[in-house]
């Protein structure tokens, strides 16, 4: 059984999410359900919640089911009484606790990648690979390998570069190479190129080999001189009529036929005529005004023909034409496409990496070549019931990937849930796909349930009022517009199916408040400081108040107006590591360490007074010598930016573990990394973010201003496959290309697309405004720009007109609504305001995390250099650390501790330079103190000079440290140390720190045979014991 829960903004879903949940573990006779149960989130931040909600559930149900809300779900549907629900929720809580780490919610990408983990072989990675969220810094660096790379000998390849730099510059067009390449890489490598690719069938290696696209280029340049050649013609014909006549074009009504001699220039297309002109040109009555309307004799009927001709090449062949200038515009940068994607394919294996993106189609691949179930259960486990949250937000790769497991669930008889709301679909720039909730889901199961959670809590009755009546009325009208934009004229109804459910009930009895205000744009951010105000003054708190914004570009306007008028913020800008002082500071530091000609940073540098450390370790140890110089400046600045520097040194972490301690190139990865951190939960400021992220959440007074960039339509470029049947184009140039769509797509053999494209913006941009409207609890103000006169001139008096932005539509709601009791109002800088109901009064504060818990935020550990002041503490998990076989603690630990410390120490060297560098190590993760250190890199580096007189650690071997090998039973050995030497022989050598045993020669014996049995000829093998430095040597 499939159950899918349509859940509207505020009705309770995680709520309901915990108790289906919690629901499934009691209706499960199995006391480890809960270990065959994955609920399924997008976001860490919602994973964390949901399993705080089942554990609180559960502790109440257990310690004081009276309390909970759960109570009447689970008596007496599922237990006769409250004491067997008690003693079952009690028996299920403490399982979760003593076995939490099988308590399965989680993102759905951890999900996926935990699964491919399990795949590290069969997919040709090492099991240790890391998976690269920051896929554009990939893409970058593979163009400027393939640029990089270009040489005299790739005649082939700069000749199709020129070809391309000549082209877009006779268009009249600015040309930089690298930054087109980065574009046209980064499009290729996206979803919706891979989503096409697919769907098309189309071989995407021998679509894009230069090879093919000169042929595509040859057919689109045959198209396009043939319509030209048709259109020329069509105008001598004309232009001929003209003449004998002697009629000239002015003549004629507003010279309307002067446009049949308007052609192509400067390498650009032909336009198409307007529609006036076609108006004119079928009726010849209109051809002349009635001044001149005895002129139609002398031209008439024999410019009929023509004329009709002409405008019969604007059809079909002009979308032919139309669609082999868009297609030839693309070819050059698709001609590299191959080159970039090799290199990107090579830099993922180099670095050990891969990127998100093409997890989720590798997985799809092991999945379509193997017994799906089978798939999943390599990772150890086998979920039975799945709990899958913002299904709408799901991408249909995602989907094709989880499906299997939910046809396997429905098989069973086993119950799963499917969470999400049609109408918050608002990430598709990110893949996601809303038909599969809205349609696909219902159709692929048999056994399937709907329900709808109509009821409101988190909002206040005119908030609920208010998006009831302008959502329905809003998507009514888009499906209006649709059809006549579409030329589908009464044919969809997609956008108020969407919204049929849109109706809530509203559990508040509070009124709450709904105000629009329409303005001139340059009125916009002082009407929203006078909103802040106004809540301010009713008692509410600045952190009581969200403005949510279009884009991040509004959010730093809004910003930037609010703090020159002294109101706290909190945006996502601010929320940016490189906004911090002390991270731009420590940033210049670095550069003049890495470049100290670099005037810039040395002036920043010398300004900061603080010593620069000549010689260095790591790139971390540079980065916590500096920034404890600079903390000696200004140690009050650390504390309240002790975030920033921890995310800037998990960057600087995980950079020197993937790619190593080049300070260069670290400096040039931080300039394409963004990192931000998370938002805090506490101080009095008001929230700036955009309605993107506010996506989930919910707040007690919220102004949308700039409601006019929330357009119903924006051109953009997208994957698309023309309709080329029938057209000269069909065979060479069957293929997908990146579009700009835009209603002159009309007339191109990609209007499909268009129609398409056009009807999904419409939902995108209606779900937007839908988010934002459904964040308040209390109060809202939204804020949009004064339309047009216009617009407001052409306004039937009791219907809706053509809108083209939100701003437009919200006034025609205005203006025509009588559902709701709106109070006009209008203010001296010739401002209208709406209102439903006042600004609450009603603010409660107190009673905080902050005044609950107070935090001291203090400096991190990390900085505190192990080589000056206080030790840091030193952690043994093992038990034989501190037991010894006869039970007494302390007995011989520390020396085994200390040959555990050492063996560890030596299996990160393969030549003495290492030395240092693994001491150092040891001493960073706490595993040895200062003193210990110097002991033990002294006994170290007597040891290895003693051994290099054996021919060991001379750097002429390859070194293999602690790797696996494989014997022919099956078995898995890991000799400590292998060198093998250029001349085919090998040394297998195993370390000792105890006294000399038997067994130890015998064990070491038994690697250098598996070494024999790969086909080495001459191996050794020796036991080392390094304390007392002798070597025992095996034959």
């Amino acid at each position: 059984m499939i159950r899918i829960m349509k859940a509207s903004a505020g009705s309770g879903k995680t709520f309901n999410l915990a108790r289906k949940y919690i629901e499934l573990l009691l209706s499960m006779k199995d006391r480890h359900a809960y270990r065959h149960i994955l609920a399924v989130t997008f976001t860490n931040k919602a994973t964390d919640e949901m399993k705080r909600r089942i554990m609180h559930e559960l502790f109440i149900l257990a310690d004081s089911p009276y309390d909970s809300g759960y109570l009447d779900y689970f008596v007496p549907a599922m237990f006769p009484d409250v004491e067997g629900l008690q003693k079952a929720a009690d028996e299920i809580l403490c399982n979760l606790l003593h076995d939490y780490s099988a308590f399965s919610v989680s993102t759905i990408d951890r999900f996926f990648q935990q699964t491919l983990k399990a795949f590290s072989r069969e997919i040709g990675q090492f099991s240790s690979y890391q998976v690269e969220l920051d896929k554009d810094s990939l893409i970058s660096e593979s163009v400027d390998r393939v640029l990089d790379a270009l040489t005299e000998k790739d005649a082939d390849k700069l000749r199709w570069l020129t070809d391309s730099a000549m082209e877009q510059i006779e268009q009249g067009g600015r040309y930089n190479l690298e930054n087109e390449l980065k574009s046209i890489a980064a499009r290729i490598f996206s979803d919706g190129h891979r989503e096409m690719a697919e769907k098309s069938g189309i071989d995407v290696q021998k679509s894009y080999s230069r090879e093919h696209l000169a042929e595509v280029r040859k057919a689109c340049t045959k198209a396009i001189r043939r319509f030209e050649t048709m259109l020329l013609s069509a105008e001598e014909r004309i232009g001929a009529i003209l003449q004998a006549s002697g009629v000239p074009p002015e003549h004629f009504n507003r010279g309307f036929i002067s446009r049949v001699f308007i052609t192509a220039e400067n390498g650009k297309p032909v336009d198409m005529p307007s529609d006036s002109f076609f108006s004119k040109a079928a009726d010849p009555q209109k051809w002349f005004p009635k001044s001149r309307s005895g002129l139609l004799d002398k031209v008439y009927p024999e410019l009929e023909a023509p004329l009709n001709d002409f405008c019969g090449l604007f059809g079909k062949p002009y979308s032919v034409y139309r669609t082999a200038y868009i297609i030839r515009g693309q070819l050059y940068g698709l001609g590299l496409a191959g080159d970039v994607n090799r290199e990107f394919l090579a830099l993922m294996k180099e670095r050990n990496v891969l990127s998100i993106d093409d997890s989720n189609t590798i997985l799809k691949d092991i999945i379509a070549g193997s017994d799906a179930p089978f798939v999943y259960e390599k990772t150890g486990v086998r979920y039975d019931s799945f709990l899958l949250d913002e299904f709408q937000d799901t991408a249909r790769i995602q989907w094709e990937n989880f499906l299997p497991l939910l046809q396997e669930s429905e098989g069973k008889g086993c119950e799963s849930l499917v969470v999400g709301d049609v109408k918050q679909s608002i990430y598709r720039w990110r893949g996601s796909d809303w038909n599969l909730l809205a349609d696909e889901l219902q159709n692929t199961f048999d056994n399937v349930s709907v329900s709808v959670l109509d009821t409101n809590y988190r909002s206040r009755r005119n908030i609920v009022e208010f998006n009831n009546s302008f959502f329905r009325q809003a998507a009514s009208q888009l499906d209006r517009i649709y059809s006549a934009k579409s030329g589908c004229e009464g044919q969809t109804h997609a956008v108020s199916d969407i919204y049929s459910d849109v109706r809530q009930e509203c559990r508040s009895s509070e009124p709450g408040s709904v105000d629009i205000t329409f303005s001139g744009k340059e009125l916009s951010l002082q009407k929203i400081l006078d909103s802040v105000n106004e809540v301010r003054e009713r008692g509410a708190a600045l952190s009581d108040i969200a403005v949510l914004v279009r884009d991040n570009a509004s959010g730093a306007a809004v910003a930037g107006f609010l703090i020159e008028n002294g109101i706290k913020v909190i945006t996502d800008d601010s929320l940016k590591v490189k906004s911090s002082v002390i991270v731009r500071r420590l940033v210049s530091l670095l550069s003049y360490v890495d470049n100290p000609e670099d005037d810039i940073s040395g002036y920043l540098s010398a300004s900061l007074d603080v010593s620069i450390p000549e010689e260095y370790n790591s790139l971390e140890n540079l980065c916590e010598s500096l920034l404890r110089e600079l903390m000696k400046n200004d140690e009050s600045l650390f504390v309240s930016e002790v975030l920033y520097i921890q995310s800037f040194m998990d960057a600087v972490s995980d950079y020197s573990r993937l790619e190593g301690n080049s300070l260069r190139g670290f400096l040039a990865r931080w300039s394409e990394m963004d990192p931000a951190i998370s938002s805090p939960d506490t101080g009095d400021s008001v929230r700036v973010m955009t309605i993107h992220k506010s996506k989930g959440l919910d707040f007690q007074y919220v102004i949308v201003p700039f409601v006019e960039k929330i357009t119903l339509f924006k051109s953009d470029c997208h994957w698309c496959r023309p309709d080329l049947a029938g057209t000269g184009l069909e065979e060479p140039c069957d293929g997908i290309y990146d579009v700009r769509l835009s209603p002159d797509s009309m007339h191109t053999l990609f209007s499909e697309d268009y129609r398409d494209e056009l009807l999904r913006q419409y939902i995108d941009n209606i779900n937007v405004l839908y988010v934002a409207f459904t964040r308040a609890r209390k109060g809202m103000h939204i804020i949009a720009a004064m339309p047009s006169d216009s617009f407001i001139d052409g306004m039937p008096e009791d219907g809706w007109p053509d809108f083209s932005d939100f701003s437009q539509a919200l006034y025609a709601y205005t203006r025509i609504c009588r559902e709701l009791d709106m109070e006009r109002s209008v203010s001296d800088d010739g401002s209208e305001r709406f209102s439903i109901g006042t600004v609450p009064s009603d603010w409660r504060h107190g009673n905080s995390a902050e005044d609950i818990f107070p935090l001291t935020v203090s400096y991190p550990s990390w900085p505190l250099n192990p080589e000056e002041g206080e030790p840091r503490l030193l952690l043994s998990r093992r038990q034989s650390d501190f037991f010894s076989e006869s039970g007494d603690a302390g007995i011989d630990a520390s020396g085994r501790l200390k040959g555990i410390v050492l063996h560890d120490i030596l299996s990160r060297v393969s030549v003495p330079d290492d030395l240092d560098m693994a001491v150092r190590q040891s001493m960073l993760d706490g595993s040895l103190d200062i003193d210990q250190a110097e002991s033990s890199r002294k006994l170290l580096s007597d040891r290895i000079a003693s051994a290099k007189g054996r021919g060991w650690f001379s750097g002429l071997s390859v070194v293999r440290n602690e790797v696996d090998v494989i014997d022919t039973d099956g078995t898995v050995h890991r000799p400590d140390r292998v060198e093998i030497f250029p001349d085919g022989k090998v040394l297998v050598i195993d370390y000792k720190f105890g006294k000399e045993k038997p067994e130890y020669a015998s064990q070491v014996s038994g690697y250098a045979d598996i070494y024999r049995k790969m086909g080495y000829g001459d191996v050794r093998a020796a036991v080392w014991y390094v304390i007392d430095d002798y070597v025992e040597e095996i034959l």
